[in-house]
């Protein structure tokens, strides 16, 4: 399995709220080399929102505490039920420094989380990040948006080109950290051989349809190259947001 992930600001904004976390080690997160031999590996990106710098502590602070919290667990067994808990365990936490900091109130952070684990991947998802995959040539989107007008499509009142251009295509449903509960979106996909999983932040995905993403990932550079290709894409369409990615071949 090969990975790549990389975060750029974009054309509109100052800084960067997008973050993300791969199954390495991190010395600012005290996190130690992540056991992907036994635990699997683990990806995690995120989008933050809030006033001043709050979404960029939100996104951050939920992509490696997720991840150090799930590689640094005595346990070898029961992956995917703890790592279900640790999301909602990180959303309290979240949650709690929002309330209890001023400067942090309504910050919160979009999560997709990806768990490479003998032969399947775990998805999990809140807000309107994404997780898509290519197989052979056939490519979809595996994560639903939680947002309200990714409810339109849902209902036929929209087409999927539409949700992009539409008025009120940021205000999202549900997100981390903004309330006690959230509703965690699983899904649980088989990997095979040569299968390409992208996750990306709305900054993409805003600029950039889903035909267009295809076509930048057919064309079998490396994951890096690749990468590069769909930032400087969505940055040609105006960059309105931070653009991240990951990608993962397996």
């Amino acid at each position: 399995m090969k990975y790549y992930a990389t975060t750029d600001i974009g054309r509109k904004y100052n800084h960067n709220e997008d973050a993300y976390a791969l199954p390495e080690p991190n010395k600012k997160f005290s996190i130690d080399k992540p056991d992907t031999t036994n635990m699997g590996s683990l990806f995690v990106l995120c989008d933050g929102m809030g006033g001043a710098n709050a979404g960029e502590i939100a996104s951050n602070l939920t992509a490696h505490w997720i991840l150090k919290d799930y590689y640094s667990r005595k346990s070898k067994n029961n992956h995917i039920s703890d790592l279900k808990k640790i999301i909602k365990s990180v959303n309290t936490r979240i949650y709690n420094l929002a309330k209890e900091n001023e400067s942090y109130h309504g910050m919160g952070t979009t999560i997709v989380a990806v768990l490479i684990y003998e032969k399947k991947a775990y998805i999990f998802s809140v807000g309107d990040s994404r997780v898509y995959i290519l197989r052979d040539f056939e490519f979809k989107q595996i994560t639903e948006d939680q947002s309200e007008v990714w409810q339109l499509y849902a209902s036929g009142e929209i087409t999927k080109d539409e949700i992009r251009s539409h008025p009120r295509n940021n205000v999202l449903t549900m997100a981390l950290g903004v309330s006690e509960e959230i509703e965690l979106q699983e899904y649980e996909y088989p990997v095979q051989k040569r299968d390409m999983f992208l996750l990306c932040s709305d900054g993409l995905s805003d600029m950039i349809g889903d035909a267009e993403i295809k076509k930048i990932l057919l064309r079998r550079k490396s994951l890096k190259r690749i990468s590069n290709d769909l930032i400087n894409a969505a940055n040609k369409k105006g960059g309105k947001d931070n653009i991240t990615t990951i990608l993962i071949k397996i």
